[in-house]
């Protein structure tokens, strides 16, 4: 079986908290995820050039990262456009910005909560 590894970028404990639960129910249903989880701008450039890296959660209210400048670091790495990057915001952004950066998706955090099981499965 397949491990889905994915990274998530976020201060937010509660949202850390259901992407884990999440990810936990669904090794238990048989669906392998392993979340690895940092707000270190150095160690996540490192971790995002990683083979096996499937999807990167990026946290656009992050209290110390700039998400977009981070996003344009990734994507102009060794491997710019194999990892799928998702944004998820609390508020308001300007969605343009993160797009332009090479987001693949944004989506409210509301949003993300309802639909995460299925992110995280594909």
């Amino acid at each position: 079986m397949n491990t889905r590894k994915i990274l998530l970028v976020t201060s937010d404990k509660d949202l850390s908290g259901i992407v884990k639960i999440s990810a936990l129910t669904l090794t238990k249903l048989n669906c392998q995820v392993s979340i690895e989880e940092t707000s270190d701008f150095d160690e996540i450039f490192k971790k995002s050039n990683e083979e096996n890296l499937d999807m990167i959660i990026a946290d656009a209210d992050h209290d110390s990262l700039n998400i977009p400048e981070l996003i344009k670091k990734i994507r102009t790495g060794n491997v710019p456009s194999l990892k799928k990057i998702m944004t998820v915001y609390s508020g308001e952004i300007i969605r343009d910005e993160y797009f332009k950066a090479g987001c693949d998706s944004i989506m409210s955090k509301d949003e993300f909560k309802r639909v995460v099981n299925n992110i995280l499965q594909h």
